[in-house]
């Protein structure tokens, strides 16, 4: 063996990333999830954070350890159940890599992942954005994301290996679906800007999405399917929840609308989209019992966030989006009965 291979590989080429994967009550797909780093040469760290599951992940107990993985292997278990957004915070805190991503337990890589760490850089950017396939696509004998992403990663039109994002691309880009798991990340970047998950059961991968658009300064893109998201239609995850759990959204929606208000008007017509969207969707989701005092949170957010100028170019872009949130900001409380 020559002196240069005794002394492993050179420091640019060495593994340096961290996966940070907060698990409550999955450890099947934490140990598949596992099995699947194993194989990814690009990774140095894994953190998994354990949301107080009924049973500890503790990945020692289905015989994991920093030799089979391949990795550094920390370990950490909340006293009691956080959501996903603190389950990362805490994660973040013990990453010593370079780079990060943070993953899910459910959801898979896919090979493109280890192709896409070959071309990203270890520093010069502050993160690298890829696309990702859709389970309930896959089902229905497809591959790639549900078909609203799909439209966006089109209209932007960049296609293979890792490429610049063009300034003027980021308000079209950043519209796609505030996940954390397509992102990786130069750890320093999240350290620096202080951009972190909010920390509330659902809804907690919002601000970390659309802050990390607002505040990078070198985005990189690629729109090779590195990534699986599994969706469980049903069941006990947390995606699938109706309850008061999800009035708390504002708590990530008020830092970005915040953030958006300094950043320019380029950004009011995507956000506008993306909150009534939103709105629109966690109507159907919420039990009928919460509906009046979700209805009036939108009404208190939407005027807190748009002046007169915001309404105005949402109005001239898009009227009939303008016309939904005029519903919104007239809505009135049902009458109680004398």
């Amino acid at each position: 063996m020559s002196e240069a291979a005794a002394k492993g590989p050179a420091p640019d080429l060495a593994p340096d990333l961290a996966v940070v994967i907060p698990v409550w009550n999955d450890t099947d797909g934490l140990d598949r999830l596992l099995g699947q780093i194993a194989g990814i040469e690009a990774v140095s760290q894994v953190v998994v954070v354990d949301d107080a599951s009924d049973i500890p992940a503790d990945p020692a107990r289905r015989g994991w350890s920093a030799a089979r993985l391949g990795a550094d292997l920390v370990f950490a278990r909340n006293a009691q159940q956080r959501g996903a957004g603190y389950a990362r915070n805490r994660g973040l805190q013990k990453v010593t890599a370079g780079r990060v991503i943070f993953f899910d337990s459910d959801d898979r890589f896919t090979p493109e992942f280890a192709r896409l760490m070959e071309e990203l850089p270890r520093d010069g950017f502050d993160f690298g954005l890829f696309a990702h396939a859709d389970s309930r696509v896959a089902q229905a004998g497809g591959w790639g994301p549900l078909a609203g992403d799909e439209r966006i990663w089109e209209r932007v039109g960049i296609i293979g290996a890792l490429a610049e994002l063009p300034a003027g691309k980021i308000p079209e880009l950043i519209q796609l679906s505030a996940y954390p798991w397509n992102k990786v990340y130069r750890t320093g970047f999240l350290r620096e800007t202080g951009i972190r998950c909010t920390e509330i059961m659902v809804h907690n991968d919002i601000e970390l999405h659309w802050l990390s658009f607002l505040r990078a300064r070198r985005i990189l893109v690629s729109d090779r399917v590195a990534a699986l998201h599994v969706v469980q239609r049903n069941g006990a995850r947390l995606t699938n929840r109706s309850g008061a759990e999800r009035l708390e959204m504002f708590r990530a929606l008020d830092p970005v609308a915040q953030e958006i208000a300094g950043t320019g008007p380029a950004f009011t017509l995507p956000f506008a989209k993306f909150v009534m969207a939103l709105f629109h969707w966690a109507m159907g989701q919420l039990a009928p019992e919460h509906h009046d005092i979700f209805r009036a949170r939108i009404r208190g957010f939407l005027a807190r966030h748009l002046d007169a100028a915001a309404f105005a170019r949402i109005a001239r872009a898009e009227p009939e989006l303008a016309a939904r949130i005029n519903d919104h900001l007239a809505w009135q409380p049902r009458a109680v009965p004398a």
